[in-house]
């Protein structure tokens, strides 16, 4: 009887927060605070998510330009395939041969299993992508919900002003402003430890993935590079040499640190050696 008047008590009260209707999100925002005594912890932090959506943009959510792994229009099945294996996602933005920043297709890795049996087979991808979906940086996250759904798309090419590819957004990046961070069997428990190492070979220096947050960066290695542009390691280094025809090998002087490119394809950083001078 005690749990019943309990639950009464608290439905009453939750009727008396919602008997007057709230005008603004602000309002809004209010009442789901207010109604933290009424509903699970987790209830209320996905609604909260929900009522952030409008607030956020895309650029806020999205995978950047130099963190993307994408694929190029020319490459070769095996190519393809290692990258497939290696990175375990499942849609593959696909770039233009002649236009390195532009985004000609999305493939699905279920799009090449009928030629697993025969790796070595010639295939013209453009006949297996998709039509990507384009959407610009200053999209608000709850606009790209809805894109996503109803055209049943599950990942999207954000493009800047220029019309440029900035980044990609996936429906899981902004399911998770809802839910918070969703893992699966391939996320890294200890990923952020992966991001520096101490290089074995040279003393004083230090291995940094690309991918490296520079937030990360500057608190391990007591550095003070800005992060209000861009957000890796690797993308302060492309802000800094722009496009060159051969990214690996090349050294870049930043403050009182160089990078040394270690690890790179045509279009992405992946690995570099830092040291500081």
């Amino acid at each position: 009887m005690h749990e019943e008047s309990g639950s009464s008590w608290g439905m009453r009260g939750l009727r008396k927060w919602l008997g007057t209707a709230p005008e603004t999100r602000d309002e809004l925002l209010k009442l789901v605070h207010d109604s933290r005594r009424f509903l699970e912890p987790d209830t209320v932090a996905m609604l909260e998510g929900v009522l952030d959506l409008p607030a956020t943009k895309v650029r806020e959510v999205m995978t950047p330009r130099t963190a993307m792994i994408s694929l190029q229009e020319d490459d070769q099945l095996l190519d393809i395939l290692h990258v497939l294996t290696e990175s375990a996602h499942s849609r593959f933005p696909v770039f233009s041969a002649d236009q390195p920043e532009n985004v000609v297709g999305i493939l699905l890795a279920k799009d090449l299993l009928p030629f697993l049996r025969e790796p070595h087979a010639k295939v013209d991808i453009h006949t297996l992508m998709r039509q990507p979906l384009f959407i610009p940086e200053s999209a608000r996250s709850d606009q790209v919900l809805r894109m996503l759904k109803n055209t049943q798309t599950h990942i999207a090419i954000v493009i800047d002003e220029h019309g440029a590819t900035s980044g990609l957004v996936t429906l899981e990046d902004i399911l998770e402003e809802i839910v918070g961070e969703i893992e699966d069997e391939h996320d890294k428990n200890n990923e952020e430890e992966q991001f520096i190492m101490p290089d074995s070979k040279h003393d004083g220096s230090w291995i940094v993935q690309a991918l490296t947050p520079i937030e990360h960066f500057n608190d391990v290695l007591d550095a003070n590079f800005s992060d209000d542009e861009v957000e890796t390691v690797g993308g302060l280094l492309l802000q800094k040499i722009g496009l060159v025809n051969d990214l690996q090998g090349q050294t870049i002087e930043l403050d009182n640190w160089t990078f040394t490119i270690l690890e790179a394809d045509s279009r992405t950083i992946h690995l570099v050696r830092a040291v500081r001078q």
